[in-house]
């Protein structure tokens, strides 16, 4: 493979914005979900995914403070690794979370569990196969050429009005279809439809929210052809503060404690409102 289609690939979207303070917050979203689901696993005393969950989760919060208190600034390649082991940590983790659901309802056999976790590997081997036949086609050479050739007239303003207008659109029409969507899905769900939707939605969710998965293939090429980039704060430093490792990792567990007592104190209040909800709702609409 040529050099400058290797190269062209890792420009390609280049960002700078995101550093260890970004893969932080990466692990405090995910552990809001990882105590809703530990709370549920504790309910059902079935523990085997949860455990890998909350396990995962302290094991990914010890690093990022590790490497906050180890590293000044991110090399190039580091950048690149970073987005890449974050979104590959948020595929797991929404991937334990659909296993943790079955476990819990314990609705489902072996099988369905090798079912999850093997569309789970293929779409992840799509998504790395595919990337890399791009970078060794040379779409993104080609389409890096494109660009310095063109030239742009459109002006941010446009583009932020046409993005505005675009999202008033979907929001409307995505008012109206919800409003037949939940009188088809509510008004005869069972409890089999509800779990196989959560299970899928968590795993559709979190190959989403994982893109940058495959930010991996950059650092590989960043290594093995020597391609050079402008390093960037490994994280925001607070004025007058230098604290220990152990002080950084007590702080970083602590600010995900306070985090974590807050959303299950929503989870439960919105749960409630939930169950009083499905409960009328079947009625509300046989009767429209």
């Amino acid at each position: 493979m040529k050099r400058e289609y290797a190269e062209a690939y890792v420009r390609w979207a280049d960002s700078d914005g995101f550093n260890l303070d970004f893969t932080s917050l990466d692990g405090i979203i995910c552990g809001g979900f990882t105590a809703i689901f530990f709370i549920a696993a504790v309910s059902s005393h079935r523990f085997v995914c949860s455990t890998l969950l909350v396990v995962l989760l302290l094991g990914y919060c010890v690093l990022i403070a590790i490497l906050k208190q180890k590293l000044q600034t991110l090399t190039y390649f580091q950048k690149f690794l970073n987005i890449g082991v974050s979104g590959l940590f948020t595929r797991v983790m929404f991937l334990l979370m659909a296993l943790t659901i079955l476990e819990v309802t314990g609705m489902y056999g072996i099988w369905y569990y090798l079912l999850l976790v093997g569309v789970w590997l293929l779409i992840n081997i799509l998504d790395f196969g595919i990337t890399w036949w791009r970078v060794q086609s040379g779409r993104f050479y080609r389409a890096q050429e494109r660009a310095k050739k063109r030239n742009r007239r459109v002006g941010k303003k446009t583009v932020l009005g046409g993005s505005l207008a675009g999202l008033a659109c979907i929001g409307a029409l995505s008012g109206r279809m919800g409003q037949r969507l939940g009188k088809v899905l509510f008004a005869n769900v069972g409890q089999t439809i509800a779990v196989n939707f959560a299970v899928w939605l968590f795993l559709a969710i979190g190959l989403m929210l994982g893109m940058g998965c495959s930010e991996l293939w950059k650092a590989y090429y960043v290594k093995k052809y020597d391609i050079q980039g402008k390093s960037i704060p490994a994280y925001m430093p607070r004025p007058g503060q230098k604290q220990t490792a152990l002080h950084s990792i007590l702080r970083t567990l602590g600010t995900l404690g306070r985090i974590l007592l807050i959303i299950i104190a929503f989870s439960v209040g919105i749960t409630l409102v939930m169950c009083f909800f499905m409960r009328w709702l079947p009625e509300w609409l046989s009767h429209r």
